[in-house]
């Protein structure tokens, strides 16, 4: 089989004093009739850090629900990490020269992996997208359809997806029972399967990105970083940089120092992904030292989950101007956390924030700079955003709702599903 991730260990009921006791109630109820059946979540070594970041905090809450629960990773060889890559873009919308040679690649690569596929699942749940063709290769290599229920959770948002990409994904989607979806709006009207979910990713309360620092620590930690607490602060702390222009933060933060010279900027980004981002990096390097009162962090500073949780809390604002097409646990952690956003208008700002109640939306350096000016100079506004958006994920995006929506679903497809494993 596969390589299997490693997890910790963590109950159910550690989530009680966070959720109450009813919701723990509730997925106890909804695990019952599954008890041991065997589940597969299935990734790549490449999976974004949110999709680890939910399965991380799924798994082993599905394990102590009694559900024997797995994670494993597919194999992706050298040759075929550029089929990968080229792959995801192209479903992003990204312009990709498309041909033979992805789809030859792609179907070498689910067939290798198909190879290794030696164990019997009652679910296989699909969460990495060049692997949507696994159930394709293992139908044609064993003569039948493969045992278990398999459902593909997209997590990505394909409304803009090349026509030759789409159309290769969509037609082996279709195979699978049910189809998934962050949310309602990433739905295409020609999305694969019947049958058609949304479940919500989920923000793990006690997870290590979520716990509060203690202000020794968050002191201690901006000391490091040459960051002035005593100062307010502009956070752009995300996973990604604005692909068309990753220099609008910094028309931004310009409009809101001619008001407030006394403002600094943070701008964190921890993906790597080639050379293309190393050089993207390097201008905003270059750009911040020439700005002056901007401090930026990679993960070659040492920013960890401590780290991120300090610096988020530090942020007098926090601010968006791109965001990944599609999941985005990190925008749901930082409202968790109870901070005032401004965003740029993306389909997932517009799926999670409502407009001016649990955060702005903003698109133009100039409607973020008025919207960030109003923050700074209203206090209280800003605290009732971050209170309002910390509510909003503690009634709609805690794991716990994630875990729920899963165990309604594998419900469902089990009774439906013919020789469906008994309960036992």
């Amino acid at each position: 089989m596969f390589g299997s991730v490693a997890v910790s260990t963590h109950s159910i009921a550690e989530y009680e004093p966070v959720v109450g006791a009813a919701a723990i109630q509730e997925l106890r109820a909804l695990a019952e009739p599954l008890r041991g059946i065997r589940i597969l979540a299935l990734s790549s070594p490449g999976a974004s850090g949110a999709v680890r970041s939910l399965l991380q905090s799924s798994i082993p809450l599905l394990t102590d629900l009694g559900i024997e629960a797995h994670w494993q990773q597919v194999r992706v060889s050298a040759e075929h990490l550029g089929m990968d890559r080229d792959l995801r873009l192209a479903l992003s919308g990204y312009p990709v020269e498309w041909g033979p040679r992805i789809e030859n690649e792609w179907r070498e690569f689910n067939h290798a992996n198909a190879s290794l596929f030696d164990e019997t699942f009652d679910i296989v749940v699909v969460h990495h997208t060049a692997s949507v063709g696994l159930y394709s290769a293992l139908a044609q290599i064993q003569g039948h359809p493969p045992a278990g229920v398999w459902l593909w959770d997209s997590h990505r948002d394909y409304r803009a997806a090349t026509p030759e990409a789409w159309s290769l994904m969509r037609m082996h989607a279709d195979n699978f029972a049910a189809s998934i979806y962050d949310y309602k709006p990433f739905i295409r009207l020609d999305a694969p399967t019947k049958k058609r979910v949304v479940i919500p990713p989920g923000v793990d309360p006690l997870g290590p990105r979520s716990k509060p620092v203690t202000r020794e620590v968050r002191e201690t930690i901006l000391a490091q970083r040459g960051i002035a607490a005593d100062v307010p602060l502009l956070a752009q702390i995300v996973l990604s940089l604005r692909e068309d222009d990753p220099m609008r933060v910094f028309e931004t933060y310009d409009l809101v120092k001619a008001h407030r010279p006394d403002v600094q900027l943070l701008i964190v980004n921890l993906l790597r992904d080639g050379k293309e981002l190393t050089d993207a990096l390097n201008v905003l390097r270059k750009r911040s030292n020439d700005t002056g009162g901007v401090h930026m962090l990679t993960e070659m500073d040492r920013v960890g989950n401590v780290e991120l949780s300090a610096l988020r809390d530090q942020a007098t604002v926090l601010l968006h101007h791109g965001m990944p097409r599609g999941i985005s646990i990190e925008l749901l952690e930082e409202m968790w956390q109870s901070r005032p956003i401004v965003s740029g208008r993306s389909p997932v700002a517009e799926a999670v924030l409502v407009n001016s109640k649990t955060g702005i939306i903003a698109d133009t350096p100039s409607e973020q700079a008025r919207a960030i000016l109003r923050l700074l100079s209203r206090p209280e506004q800003a605290a009732k955003l971050g209170t309002a958006a910390h509510e909003r994920v503690a009634n709609r995006y805690l794991v716990t709702h994630h875990l729920a929506g899963y165990l309604k679903l594998f419900q469902q497809l089990l009774r439906r599903s013919p020789g469906s494993r008994k309960r036992r």
